[in-house]
């Protein structure tokens, strides 16, 4: 494996597990401001955690985009392969 690709291969694994996180993070601030009134006076932080998940959720489409150059190519496995890994 070429130094470009293995770069691409490590960018987008990067990329996707924090994806995974940022959705766990993105779904407990929403669950959050489901639960508080509008004037709550902690609205303004989770609005700006909000915010911040989505500005990093982009960055990591920026390493997707990094990975799709340097040779990080997705491929179709059945699920059954998946699993076992």
């Amino acid at each position: 494996m070429g130094t470009d690709r293995a770069c691409g291969v490590a960018a987008a694994t990067i990329a996707h597990d924090l994806n995974s996180e940022f959705t766990v993070i993105l779904s407990s601030v929403a669950s959050a401001m489901l639960a508080i009134e509008a004037d709550h006076p902690a609205r303004p932080a989770l609005d700006e955690a909000a915010e911040a998940v989505y500005r990093c959720t982009c960055k990591c489409s920026e390493l997707l985009v990094f990975a799709l150059r340097h040779g990080a190519h997705p491929s179709r496995a059945p699920l059954a392969v998946v699993m076992q890994l």
